[in-house]
């Protein structure tokens, strides 16, 4: 059953560019839209944004850090010298500061990696629409991605990519 699904849609799907390749004036583009995104200003300034907000999320971390060092150098200096009561608290302390630790550096990543996949994710879909608009005012009847990896050649004269980052930029700019 599934070998017939296959070759249905295969039979669909060769007719459909068959009857394409019939029609001399039908225009075929592409766009690279992961190009687009880290050319295009907002795409810029998001990646900036989420390269500050890393550095002070680090910037936290690296404190965070510096405490364990010294607590942990604290109990392997004095640990001798302290009863066992002080020893183990210090010990839970430092274990109990080590988790939070990992746990705020997991949190802060994650954080950083949903804005990133969110912020991408809207930029993209704005850069489609343009991707759209462009197709539609230069008569293109089909725009690929080749950032996906499914183009393997395509003429440059062909190439969406230099535009839409231009009618996107002038648009961003226009809000």
């Amino acid at each position: 059953m599934r070998y017939i699904s296959v070759m249905v849609c295969a039979f669909v799907a060769l007719m459909a560019f068959a009857r394409v390749g019939a029609s001399a004036d039908v225009k075929i583009g592409y766009a690279n839209l992961q190009r687009a995104l880290n050319e295009c200003v907002a795409g810029v300034k998001a990646k900036d944004a989420l390269k500050e907000e890393a550095k002070k999320l680090e910037d936290v971390l690296n404190l965070k850090q510096e405490e364990l060092k010294k607590l942990k150098d604290e109990i392997t200096k004095k640990g001798s010298l302290w009863n066992k009561e002080t020893r183990e608290q210090k010990e839970q302390e430092l274990n109990a500061k080590a988790q939070d630790f990992q746990r705020q550096y997991m949190q802060y990543n994650d954080d950083l990696n949903k804005k990133k996949v969110s912020t991408e994710a809207q930029i993209i879909e704005d850069l489609k629409s343009v991707v759209e608009e462009v197709a539609k005012k230069k008569g293109y009847a089909y725009v690929f991605e080749k950032s996906v990896g499914g183009l393997l050649y395509a003429p440059a004269d062909t190439d969406l990519t230099d535009e839409v980052i231009k009618v996107y930029d002038k648009r961003q700019k226009a809000k």
